[in-house]
């Protein structure tokens, strides 16, 4: 049996796909509709009703009628495109307990459930490992993702202290987002540092604009140029050569936390 269906089997006719559809489409079992349950014990963080369906609609409307639950460890669940809602924000709801019912509003074609799992920073995750599962442990890491300036997007999330970088060989970055750092970075094009910005609550950098370097406070870090090498790793901030990652005139195009 589902956990996230009342009453059948999950049917995914939309799987997830990193950095294109990061989420489940699921119907019951023969295309069928059914009521929907929460995947876990939690708190309802948000509730969006009285959306339509509106094919092309952007942002929290194209997610139509939705619930977003917050679980043990911080982790979400989200269900979306719903014909109704039986949930208001800050209730708290049980495993199994009916939250609403499948549909198609917002941008939806046909009718089926749109489900996400988001971890604690409430970045998307596969929902398939935990469709008949309980939610992973949180293991508390640190992410950080760069701007791509060629792709014109934000690249994946990478983790701190795992060896993987934050960016693609040979493409310019133009912004930074981090987790739990405060940063700065060297504005190449402006020719000056840009201002300092903390725990994503803003990204480092000017969209479009070649960075040249970078400064992270309370890290070890390092940073590769374009058409170059990685540069040695720094690991303090000041205003001397050794206080920044990077190379002025030099544009970077990934960055390594560890």
């Amino acid at each position: 049996m589902s956990r996230i269906l009342l009453n059948g089997e999950d049917q995914i006719t939309n799987p997830y796909k990193k950095n294109t559809h990061e989420a489940l489409d699921i119907v019951k079992k023969r295309y069928q509709q059914d009521t929907i349950i929460a995947h876990s014990d939690g708190t309802v963080v948000m509730v969006q009703t009285k959306i339509p369906h509106d094919p092309g609609s952007t942002g929290n409307r194209s997610y139509g009628n939705f619930v977003k639950i917050k679980h043990q460890d911080g982790y979400y669940t989200l269900y979306a495109h719903l014909k109704e809602v039986y949930v208001k924000k800050g209730q708290k709801v049980t495993k199994g307990e009916k939250i609403g019912f499948m549909g198609q509003t917002g941008n939806a074609y046909g009718i089926h459930l749109h489900f996400e799992i988001r971890n604690s920073y409430d970045r998307r995750i596969d929902p398939t490992p935990y469709l008949d599962k309980d939610l992973p442990k949180n293991e508390n890491k640190i992410y950080y993702q760069v701007y791509d300036n060629v792709k014109k997007q934000w690249l994946p999330n990478v983790a701190v202290n795992t060896g993987e970088y934050a960016g693609n060989f040979k493409n310019a970055i133009g912004g930074v987002y981090a987790d739990k750092y405060k940063l700065r970075v060297h504005d190449l094009k402006k020719g000056y540092w840009l201002p300092w910005v903390e725990n994503r609550e803003d990204y480092a950098g000017n969209l479009g604009n070649n960075i040249d370097g970078i400064q992270i406070d309370n890290a070890i870090y390092r940073v590769h140029i374009k058409n170059g090498s990685w540069l040695p790793w720094v690991s303090k901030v000041d205003n001397t050569s050794n206080g920044y990652a990077g190379i002025y005139g030099k544009a970077i195009d990934a960055i390594e936390i560890k």
